[in-house]
């Protein structure tokens, strides 16, 4: 697989700082703030795996009633997160979602998780104006400096992976991989192997990207997980303008693990 250099880095990197930094601050404010994140979100979380669309709901919560910034034209809405048989579903509706015209979907996980292998084997949505993606995070709303690991598939190009992370606040500069396949026609894994001397991205089990700590400094604090489908507002290189078809758009995500490095039960 190749690798290329995405020069529209430091754009996409200022939208996942507005995506994730400002929702969530705009979610905890309305449910009692940064003292209710030390409540029910401080603890950490161990090894786990979950297939077949049967994923613990005590591990895991539907976002719902806000949304992650302008650069979205939809609001996180419980309904958007249904359960079929086979696997978890993430849709784009045109359901009327606060004063937005269209509802998306996030599931995300209660716990934050550490050092380890993440893996989530999913099916992206080709359209223009939508991304399916993967965050790890944790940042200010939770009390912590803003550490991001994340991987997404716009829906403009589906044999594509955008790759990304943030360290203490600081954004690097996103890496585009060719997949060699159309991540919209199949389920496959996408992951990272998390440890402290560096980030190993993995497609299908097979390394496609990776960073050491002679490429900037790394995340280090443990975060929650988050899966996501969302559409895009305005029209735009990075996902274009999107075009509601008529009917739901669904991204689905058949499994997700998460196996503990053993630096974990050293600190």
């Amino acid at each position: 697989m190749r690798n290329d250099a995405n020069r529209r880095g430091r754009r996409t990197a200022a939208v996942f700082a507005t995506f994730i930094a400002g929702g969530l601050s705009a979610m905890l404010a309305g449910a009692g703030g940064p003292a209710m994140a030390d409540g029910l979100f401080s603890h950490l979380g161990g090894s786990f795996s979950e297939k077949s669309g049967k994923f613990d709901v005590s591990r895991w919560q539907r976002s719902d009633g806000w949304k992650s910034g302008g650069h979205m034209n939809c609001s996180w809405n419980r309904a958007n997160v249904t359960f079929e048989p086979g696997h978890l579903a993430l849709s784009v509706t045109d359901r009327l979602s606060g004063r937005d015209r269209y509802s998306c979907g996030e599931y995300s996980t209660h716990r934050f998780y550490g050092y380890g292998s993440y893996s989530v084997s999913l099916k992206a949505v080709k359209a223009d104006g939508v991304m399916t993606s993967v965050s790890h995070y944790t940042g200010p709303p939770f009390g912590d400096p803003w550490d991001e690991i994340t991987f997404g598939i716009a829906g403009k190009d589906t044999s594509k992976l955008e790759i990304s992370w943030v360290a203490n606040g600081v954004g690097h500069r996103d890496t585009v991989v060719d997949l060699g396949f159309d991540a919209s026609q199949g389920f496959h894994s996408y992951g990272f192997d998390w440890k402290p001397d560096g980030i190993v991205w993995t497609v299908d089990g097979k390394p496609v990207h990776r960073v050491t700590a002679k490429d900037g400094e790394l995340p280090r604090m443990p975060g929650r997980l988050m899966l996501r489908f969302w559409s895009a507002s305005g029209d735009t290189e990075w996902l274009r303008r999107f075009t509601y078809p008529g009917q739901p758009l669904t991204a689905q995500v058949a499994s997700v693990s998460f196996r503990e490095d053993p630096s974990n039960l050293s600190n």
